[in-house]
């Protein structure tokens, strides 16, 4: 290209591009936005749960916000402690003894991994699905709850403590038997 040509080029390009967005804008409008559950939805139970955790509950630091986490611990107690303890660190979520992973420390350092396995499970670990057994408004509590739970391992005192109660138990399987 010739240097003149080169720069009338450069000065009407891009409002060439300018007219033609400015037009499309006018003549196409807006995209509409399906309805809910209409043939034009595509979004899956998954994209929903997954964008309404990153755009309305999670804040700058990962938290999630607007949780009640007193009724988020008594849903805690009764949907999750069977499997998971009254801490959530009956169960290493790793599988590493040496890097363990408690509830409470995926819903706090991983929230929407966290988010996803209450939701969607987790067959490697056997998790089931909850989408549609606990309504929306309660995992939010429940997620929040969890961000509380303790992150690490047991303390030395708390590990001392499970110890002793092991071995009383012990003694009385003992006794038990020897009767």
């Amino acid at each position: 290209m010739k240097r003149k040509t080169w720069k009338k080029f450069l000065y009407t390009a891009p409002i060439l591009y300018g007219v033609a967005l400015g037009v499309d804008l006018c003549l196409g409008g807006a995209p509409e936005v399906p309805e809910p559950g209409s043939a034009a939805d595509t979004l899956t139970i998954v994209d929903k749960r997954m964008a309404h955790l990153v755009y309305n509950l999670l804040d700058s630091n990962g938290m999630i916000r607007g949780a009640d986490l007193v009724r988020g611990e008594k849903l805690f107690m009764r949907n999750c402690r069977p499997c998971h303890g009254d801490d959530g660190r009956r169960m290493n979520l790793s599988g590493d003894m040496w890097h363990p992973r408690y509830i409470g420390t995926t819903a706090h350092d991983e929230a929407p991994t966290f988010w996803y396995m209450m939701n969607f499970g987790d067959s490697v670990r056997g998790m089931l699905p909850y989408y549609d057994e606990i309504p929306l408004d309660e995992m939010v509590d429940i997620a929040g709850f969890s961000q509380t739970l303790p992150r690490h391992p047991w303390t030395a005192e708390e590990a001392a403590a499970a110890m002793k109660e092991d071995s009383i138990l012990e003694e009385r399987r003992k006794k038990a038997n020897l009767q």
